[in-house]
């Protein structure tokens, strides 16, 4: 059986003229200029969110080996000094991850002030209002503070439990961030794209 291509009538044709292309206003980013004022802050602080998860992500790997360590030295219900060891490195890893939890808690209020700051009912940079900023920066910050706490109660518990079932929650628990979220991780990089860091 052959098959003959479809036909399309100069109907067809015309209709699809009627279409007209999204015109999106041009945002300073894009004029080759350095910003300055309310978007060069904005800008700036959404470097320094990135950065700061950045080093979330760094200790979160470092923590992830030093857990591997622990769950194969606690073999018993003895504590052992190199088990103490390793505890007192995973709390320096929760620790640094507090610092960078009051950092983005920092950040999240200075983006607030500028959005607040911010009288023009223009967009900033391509196509969200203002206040989304804000909003972004405290719904990331609210996700690691979560967290954190979460890594805290398997400082607090992973050197107690021998048991392999036991050891293998606290892994897992540190590996899945739970409380950090997929749409978390695109409100970030639909931030960074929007102040055309991306």
């Amino acid at each position: 059986m052959q098959t003959t291509p479809k036909q399309y009538s100069n109907e067809h044709y015309k209709s699809t003229e009627q279409y007209s292309p999204v015109i999106v206003p041009e945002s300073p980013v894009s004029k080759g200029t350095n910003l300055t004022g309310n978007p060069r802050l904005v800008r700036d602080l959404s470097a320094d969110i990135h950065a700061s998860i950045q080093q979330w992500n760094n200790i979160h790997l470092h923590g992830i080996s030093i857990l591997k360590a622990i769950t194969q030295t606690k073999v018993d219900e003895s504590y052992s000094e190199e088990l103490q060891n390793l505890c007192d490195d995973l709390e320096k890893d929760c620790n640094s991850l507090a610092d960078i939890v009051d950092n983005l808690k920092q950040l999240s209020h200075q983006m607030k002030a500028v959005a607040s700051l911010h009288k023009s009912k223009e967009y900033m940079f391509l196509t969200w209002p203002v206040e989304i900023f804000g909003d972004v920066a405290n719904e990331i910050y609210k996700a690691y503070e979560k967290d954190l706490a979460v890594r805290y109660k398997v400082l607090e518990n992973v050197a107690h439990d021998h048991k392999e079932s036991w050891k293998m929650l606290h892994l897992a628990t540190w590996v899945h961030q739970t409380q950090i979220s997929e749409k978390l991780t695109r409100l970030l990089e639909s931030m960074l794209l929007e102040t055309g860091h991306r």
